[in-house]
């Protein structure tokens, strides 16, 4: 199992995948959700992810969120 850290603010939205062991695999920046959505749902096909752990870090509201997502369709963020 993967895990996809988000960390979202005002102006970006930061997504960071690792390795089960927690190697970072990749790490990038976007400007709003439907480019990132868009991007995880690349990075399951490009590293065959069938399964990740989502970690939503909140800046704004100071808050976090854990949940489970199978299935590329399942790959997203609001």
């Amino acid at each position: 199992m993967n895990i996809i850290k988000i960390e979202k603010s005002d102006d970006t939205i930061k997504l960071s995948l690792y390795e089960s062991h927690l190697t970072l695999i990749e790490s990038n920046s976007f400007t709003d959700i439907y480019t990132t959505n868009f991007y995880m749902q690349t990075l399951a096909k490009k590293h065959n992810i069938k399964k990740v752990l989502f970690i939503i870090h909140d800046k704004n509201n100071n808050s976090v969120e854990m949940r489970m997502a199978e299935g590329e369709n399942a790959f997203f963020i609001t």
